[in-house]
């Protein structure tokens, strides 16, 4: 049998748990309206709070837009949107000489000669693809340009150039692990997002992608499949 004394004790730390339980569910409704109202307009309201929601309390939130019948892969693409948004000043205050970009390799076409070297694909430009164009037109900015197969060769990469800043292109899942990675060594990135996910012969929004690089300039080659600017 418990001390007399113990009862109020527990009674104390029941509270506080169920008080602290409501606190995380209040912050996760706030941080689910404010992500609905961000994917709604494309305007981020406390930005920095938001981000710290989704960091904090992605699972929580997402089973909250469960709940209302609302697609949870809203979160992770406002997340990106979100840390795009969070990172664009910083970004581009870095010379493009010192930035580097990091395409997938399941951009390419399947009829791919590129071999694979230690830093990754060494694409020729044999126009199969939209990689060869995209990697011309971004080393005549300045910028490094790696095809990578996978995170080894990124994190390779950033060790051995310590780039200022990076643009990553990839699924949404690629990009938050991504950009969370670029956190950790303080380099800001921005996350280009494919069209389509898979492994194989995946689609890109080119004109993001070159809007991205030259700093909202609107420039670059045209490709095939999206009409000539």
């Amino acid at each position: 049998m418990l001390p007399p004394f113990m009862d109020p004790l527990f009674y104390i730390l029941g509270k506080a748990v169920f008080v602290a339980a409501l606190a995380v569910l209040a912050a996760a409704l706030v941080g689910a309206v404010l992500i609905a109202y961000s994917f709604k307009t494309g305007h981020f309201f406390m930005a920095r709070i938001m981000l710290t929601f989704v960091s904090l309390l992605e699972s929580l939130i997402k089973a909250i837009f469960r709940t209302f019948g609302a697609d949870d892969a809203i979160v992770d693409e406002v997340g990106v949107k979100l840390r795009n948004y969070i990172n664009q000043e910083k970004f581009r205050k870095v010379p493009r000489e010192d930035r580097a970009i990091f395409m997938p390799q399941c951009l390419r076409s399947i009829d791919c000669p590129a071999k694979l070297t230690p830093e990754g694909l060494l694409c020729i430009n044999c126009g199969k693809c939209g990689i060869g164009a995209a990697k011309a037109y971004a080393e005549g900015l300045g910028y490094r340009f790696f095809v990578a197969p996978g995170s080894g060769v990124i994190k390779r990469m950033i060790k051995k150039y310590r780039p200022g800043a990076i643009v990553g292109v990839g699924c949404i899942m690629e990009i938050k692990e991504g950009v969370d990675l670029c956190h950790r060594y303080d380099i800001p990135a921005i996350g280009v997002p494919l069209l389509t996910s898979g492994c194989i012969s995946t689609k890109l929004e080119w004109d993001r992608f070159y809007e991205t690089i030259s700093d909202g300039e609107r420039s670059g080659p045209a490709h095939d499949d999206e009409p000539a600017r």
